[in-house]
């Protein structure tokens, strides 16, 4: 003899496949590429952002040659890019190339620049001149609030968009 109850198992079935759905679509933890190592400028004022679905993030360093090192993450994978790659003597510009593909992919996406506030200005000036050739003029300048006068702004993750041409 059986007896009555309620069966489960659909039930069961049903909630496990949306946590899988759940899981897939859900941007929890996703990387933007953004490198910790790197010591942000202060600022006092700026704009926080909240959204970086269509941003890419450029990563820039000081050396001590003349172009910067510069990484960024390219199809979920951290990569180190040069403005100008000079082999067997031809010249390539990788960072425009990739620059150009984002571009085309992320018509209304931005640019978001953590350089280092010891990067020379004529470093800096490289990349932003690589992003007015892509024809990208939506750039952001990530910082940190400036700790010496807490209470003036409101943290700051990224200065406001600025032009590049």
């Amino acid at each position: 003899m059986q007896e009555g109850g309620v069966n489960v198992t659909p039930l069961i079935d049903i909630v496990m496949c949306l946590i899988i759905f759940f899981m897939l679509v859900a941007k929890i933890g996703v990387s933007r590429g953004a490198l910790k190592a790197i010591d942000l400028p202060m600022t006092v004022l700026g704009k926080e952002m909240k959204d970086f679905a269509n941003t890419l993030t450029l990563n820039i360093q000081p050396t001590n040659l003349d172009e910067p090192q510069i990484t960024t993450q390219v199809d979920g994978v951290t990569k180190d890019i040069k403005i100008i790659d000079r082999n067997s003597g031809q010249v390539e510009r990788p960072l425009l190339a990739i620059l150009k593909k984002y571009k085309e992919s992320h018509a209304t996406g931005s640019i978001i620049i953590r350089a280092d506030r010891d990067l020379a200005y004529k470093q800096l000036e490289q990349v932003l001149l690589t992003c007015a050739d892509a024809e990208i003029s939506n750039i952001a300048y990530e910082t940190k609030p400036n700790e010496e006068s807490p209470g003036e702004a409101p943290p700051v993750d990224a200065a406001a968009a600025a032009s590049a041409q």
